[in-house]
């Protein structure tokens, strides 16, 4: 059978296809009452329930730390030498964690902190500002990173010891659910799975948007609109369908290895014309401030104060991190066939946690540096023009900067192409009926969700601010949480007594474009959407 005759699967097709409809078309047509509908699915979800998504990253963490030194840790994904040479493997981990996301939260970040502080201090003194470097540490630090993990030795248990390949969630729900894992509880927890990583994507890419946007402002001198927000997210589309119907997969996949090169050379730049000691002491202090405080943050819920910092930033986080562990944690695993699970999830935290800490060590101290010098002015640039603009001025400040902002101009474009290419082939995948090992979705069907994630983006960017993309991915997450714990006690609860080292046949290899579950990036964007 072609991949243009594969069936679309209908209870899994059209339930998050309708109802990113009637949310695009109810905020569209009112968007008043949309945004009131926002707010309160994010007051409840962060107020109400902000404790659950603390607890469940919390206890996540302890379940990485468990496969790190519990009876799993030397258990091996396959019976083989790994598939990739270690310094190869931490490469591809350590390349992951670039993204427009990083991009955007990286240099300013630690300013919403400095002059909005948690636990009641005074914005600007010094306890504000030793932890202002040390708050983004921990929001994209161990904990967040273990989200992804601690699923992915999951699924490299199903993909290299029982053979299974496994693009839909609810095939790692067998263990627990047994039986209903193949019916209707099953396509429940697809679907929402598929309305998770539809949040968490258009979060991210409502950030690199307005991002792109501003970058070409200044370059060009054209006005940031919504227009302009619009035809970038049709061209990103036009790109997506040429890379379908034209066969540029192999150069969209060498676009993003380019994109990590392109960033691992800005930050070597801005290290060397930046304040370099300054950001080597500032980041190794802002670390030990972050270790001293971890369970504090961890659990920081403000019910007294009520600043609303921890629902609008931990638990934002938590939440965005959440709708991406599912895809992240199957990209990890694929790519780590014949590690043990303490090689793997040592690797992949780390490697992920130093590509991003790379970011805020460079550009979170510079803008810091930028700051305490008064060089810029970001609170009225904020105030007047946007967080987005104030990131451009920020790199304008840098030497070159007529050549530094178009080569950001670039790295932001191609970042978000590549997740929303990555992310189109996952739903595709998904909604695809009996797709088998070696076949691919139709084309037509990937083409149709990229232009979803477009839409949905564009409509959480025509209600303006963060607030409906924290929302977004907040609303998205929350039933991934269950989902995942689904998976994790499944496992540990089936796993422990089956576990037994062999080599499936006939398994295809994790690099091979053309298998199954083709590896997707996690953007983080984020992951980093």
């Amino acid at each position: 059978m072609s991949t243009e005759e594969k069936k679309i699967d209908q209870m899994l097709f059209w339930p998050p296809l309708l109802l990113v409809a009637v949310i695009c078309g109810a905020i569209i047509t009112n968007p008043e009452a949309g945004t009131n509908a926002v707010n309160t699915v994010f007051t409840f979800l962060t107020g109400q329930m902000g404790w659950a998504y603390e607890i469940f990253v919390l206890a996540n963490l302890g379940v990485v730390l468990y496969f790190i030194f519990g009876k799993f840790a030397n258990k091996r994904f396959g019976g083989e030498k790994p598939e990739f040479s270690t310094l190869s493997w931490l490469g591809m981990l350590f390349s992951a964690g670039t993204s427009a996301a990083i991009l955007y939260w990286s240099p300013i970040e630690f300013y919403f902190y400095l002059t909005a502080p948690p636990f009641g201090l005074e914005p600007l003194s010094p306890e504000a500002t030793a932890l202002a470097t040390a708050y983004p540490l921990f929001h994209w630090g161990p904990s967040s990173y273990a989200l992804y993990v601690g699923v992915g030795v999951v699924f490299g248990y199903l993909f290299f010891v029982q053979g299974k390949e496994v693009f839909r969630p609810s095939t790692a729900c067998e263990a627990m659910l047994g039986s209903h894992a193949s019916g209707y509880v099953g396509k429940a927890i697809d679907i929402f799975y598929m309305v998770g990583i539809i949040a968490g994507i258009s979060t991210s890419i409502g950030l690199g948007t307005p991002l792109l946007s501003e970058v070409i402002t200044k370059i060009t001198g054209i006005p940031h609109t919504l227009g302009l927000d619009a035809a970038i997210l049709i061209i990103w589309t036009v790109i997506i369908g040429i890379s379908v119907y034209g066969g540029l997969d192999k150069g969209i996949r060498q676009l993003s290895d380019f994109r990590n090169w392109l960033g691992f050379a800005l930050l070597a730049y801005v290290l060397i014309v930046g304040p370099t000691a300054f950001m080597f002491n500032n980041f190794f202090d802002s670390l030990g401030v972050m270790f001293n405080n971890y369970f504090r943050m961890s659990l920081y819920t403000d019910p007294v104060q009520k600043s609303g910092f921890p629902q609008g930033w931990t638990i934002f986080y938590f939440a965005w991190f959440i709708a991406f562990a599912l895809s992240t944690g199957i990209y990890l695993a694929r790519i780590s066939r014949g590690r043990t699970v303490r090689e793997f999830t040592l690797g992949a935290t780390f490697s992920g946690i130093t590509c991003v800490y790379t970011y805020f060590m460079v550009f979170g101290n510079y803008t810091m540096d930028l700051q305490a010098r008064g060089v810029l002015n970001l609170a009225e640039i904020i105030k007047t023009e946007g967080v987005p603009r104030a990131i451009v001025e920020i790199f304008a400040t840098l030497p070159l900067a007529s050549v530094i902002l178009p080569i950001i101009l670039v790295l932001l474009f191609i970042s978000t192409a590549t997740v929303i290419n990555s992310i189109a082939y996952t739903l595709a995948m998904v909604t695809t009926e009996k797709l088998k090992a070696g076949e691919e979705p139709a084309k037509w069907n990937r083409v149709f969700w990229a232009l979803v994630l477009g839409g949905l983006s564009l409509t959480l960017i025509f209600l303006g601010g963060m607030k409906p993309l924290q929302a977004a991915s907040v609303a998205g997450s929350f039933p991934t949480m269950f989902i995942m714990a689904i998976i994790l006690i499944g496992f540990i609860k089936k796993a422990g007594r089956e576990w037994e080292v062999a080599k499936p046949e006939g398994l295809p290899a994790a690099g091979d474009s053309k298998e199954t579950g083709r590896p997707v990036k996690p953007e983080n964007e984020n992951i980093k959407a």
